[in-house]
């Protein structure tokens, strides 16, 4: 059965990754429970991801009455300081682009990452790269701006294009809000008419209002918890989510739910909810939660996107299984590395036939 129980077991955090999570996300935090961490949790620096020590710096960042254990310490600052950086560079970037899209009267949306670091300049966090949307009909003339600016395009989607100038300054920029759904140009006119200007090193940007900013952070969180393996990229809508909800009080939830409506993601938007609820109870209130009506067409289509998007997660886990194990290993198991190619090729052959998918996708991931 596909319900909350479903994604945390896709979500799959490990006892600490949760205890982590659930200490991060709390209102008071001790010294005990954190050295719990320590001396119970069987914490090792050097065996934990970057995204687990990046938040545990944080974690100690954010309640400065904790101290770090000394054999630790220099290396989680050192954590801190490196993502610090790589952020400036990435928002150094946007800036760039910003200033260039105001000369050209081109209005530009900040999203995702880079809109909660502007409305949390203090707490820092882990961005691969920055989100920016502009109005359809500003696209093509957008693209031209950001390679006047050096940036060439690296990726191109239906519904945004990656543009990179080096290793670290990656822009997406959307046309889009989401995908795969209908009327998402009306809602995404709707939330750009709705967006907070704000001054961005004397340009002006804009910025989604709460509801809006609630909606797109539910909608990715949801793609991340189904494809992503990094740890922080499955709970940082959480934590987004968290931030927003307790610095505004007066969420007008309904609009959430009236986008989710608009752009038929309701059930995505309430399992999100429960989500949400699952980690921190009484977040969303219960009612809105229970008023959302979910047709059996919409659940139907929800359903089918989601064995797509798991499958194409799966497919693309093997070809980077397939490249990082040829880039590794100078004398690569040649029977290994065909076994995995027959994999890719046979996910890839299973997404075009219609008939066998929904039965082979059932089998595969339990729905």
């Amino acid at each position: 059965m596909f319900d909350v129980d479903y994604l945390v077991k896709i979500l799959d955090l490990s006892k600490k990754e949760e205890y982590l999570l659930k200490l991060y996300i709390s209102e008071t935090v001790t010294k005990d429970e954190v050295y719990y961490l320590f001396n119970n949790l069987d914490y090792n620096i050097e065996k934990e991801t970057l995204s687990f020590n990046f938040l545990l710096a944080n974690l100690f960042q954010n309640n400065p009455h904790i101290e770090i254990p000394k054999d630790i310490e220099p290396r989680l600052k050192g954590v801190l300081k490196w993502f610090r950086y790589r952020n400036i560079l990435l928002m150094s970037g946007l800036k760039q682009l910003t200033v260039a899209l105001n000369n050209n009267d081109i209005p530009v949306l900040f999203i995702k990452g880079a809109a909660m670091r502007i409305l949390e300049p203090n707490r820092l966090r882990i961005m691969a790269d920055v989100d920016c949307t502009v109005d359809a009909d500003n696209f093509n003339k957008t693209i031209k701006v950001s390679e006047s600016l050096g940036f060439n395009v690296n990726a191109v989607c239906d519904y945004a294009t990656e543009i990179k100038r080096d290793s670290i300054q990656k822009i997406d920029i959307h046309k889009n809000f989401i995908k795969n759904y209908k009327n998402t140009g009306k809602t995404g006119k709707k939330i750009f008419e709705r967006a907070k200007q704000l001054d961005f090193y004397n340009s002006k940007i804009f910025i989604p209002n709460n509801e809006d900013m609630i909606f797109l952070l539910l909608i990715n969180g949801y793609e991340n918890i189904i494809c992503s393996q990094d740890f922080y990229r499955t709970v940082s809508w959480l934590l987004d989510i968290i931030y927003i909800v307790k610095n505004n009080r007066e969420i007008n939830w309904q609009l959430v739910v009236f986008n989710a409506e608009e752009t038929e993601t309701l059930a995505q938007i309430k399992i999100m909810f429960e989500m949400v609820n699952y980690f921190l109870p009484d977040t969303i209130p219960g009612n809105i939660i229970s008023s959302i009506n979910v047709s059996k067409q919409d659940n139907k289509n929800f359903l089918a996107y989601t064995k797509k998007l798991l499958f194409c997660c799966k497919t693309q886990h093997l070809k980077e299984q397939v490249r990082d194990y040829i880039k590794g290993n100078k004398n690569f198991d040649f029977f290994r590395v065909t076994k995995l190619t027959i994999k890719f090729f046979y996910l890839k052959i299973i997404q075009k036939t219609p008939i066998i998918f929904d039965k082979v996708a059932n089998r595969m991931f339990g729905i």
